[in-house]
């Protein structure tokens, strides 16, 4: 019965929306899910670590046996009671992440910071430390969030500076300032797109941080993104250095990093 009468509600809602909306939101989604008894009253974490690398997912769980898998969101692990979540090992690509960063927001979730690997463009070396503070939104979905006429996206100047802190006071090594190449299409990265990019600004290359950073600014909540240089894309030709143990080795650290930084943030709001 509760099943049918929400089919009827959301027929009827569907039926008197306006024409510029969204059918299907996050909202209606989870509700379905919560009528078919997946997430009873399941709320987020005010902040999650986003990791797009399967190991480096697989890095955390072995460094961190205590993370428990959630019942209500797949691909996610809540710490410290539930203060801190981590969403990994669930693919890569800005579709798969707006999915899963519309549907934590309306759970609850406030802070997202993102951790990965980026292609450098210009100006980086291999296992470079780097931090994302804008991005081309070229990937396909960002522009879906954006005002029409927006091609770039920010991500949360408090969030930046507060990273900034955390990393001051850690001595971390330097993270300098990389505007990324937001783009899908791993095998449409052309010479003439490397130009064109590198001309609005852009040092490196990835795939999700300008929807990210879309979705943030539209919801109002705070984004980051950082990463470890993994490979080199040049007009002449393409380096890739994946899996050197010095690329490999970062990304652990920096994901040890960020969850301490999210860790930390939370004894801080509590």
């Amino acid at each position: 019965m509760l099943k049918k009468l929400f089919s009827i509600v959301v027929i009827f809602m569907c039926a008197h929306l306006n024409p510029s909306e969204p059918i299907v939101t996050a909202e209606a989604l989870l509700e379905y899910k919560r009528a078919n008894g997946h997430l009873s009253d399941f709320k987020a974490p005010e902040a999650v670590l986003v990791c797009y690398q399967q190991s480096t997912m697989q890095y955390l769980l072995k460094q961190h046996p205590e993370l428990q898998p959630s019942e209500a969101v797949s691909h996610f692990y809540l710490l410290n009671d539930g203060q801190v979540g981590v969403l990994g090992d669930w693919g890569v690509g800005a579709p798969g992440l707006a999915i899963k960063v519309e549907e934590l927001i309306v759970l609850g979730t406030k802070r997202f910071i993102a951790i990965g690997t980026a292609g450098t463009l210009d100006g980086h070396q291999i296992a470079d430390f780097v931090l994302c503070p804008k991005a081309l939104a070229e990937d396909g979905v960002a522009h879906l969030y954006l005002p029409q006429g927006q091609i770039a996206v920010e991500a949360d100047l408090q969030m930046i500076l507060e990273w900034t802190r955390f990393a001051k006071k850690r001595s971390l090594p330097s993270f300098p300032p990389a505007m990324a190449w937001s783009f899908s299409a791993l095998f449409r990265e052309t010479v003439a797109d490397v130009y064109r990019v590198r001309k609005q600004g852009c040092s490196v290359v990835e795939m999700e941080a300008a929807t990210l950073y879309a979705i943030g600014q539209e919801k109002g909540v705070q984004t980051l993104s950082l990463f470890v240089i993994s490979d080199a894309i040049t007009p002449e030709a393409w380096v890739p250095q994946i899996r050197k143990l010095e690329v490999r080795n970062n990304l652990h650290q920096l994901a040890d990093w960020a969850l301490e930084f999210c860790l930390a943030e939370a004894a801080v709001e509590n």
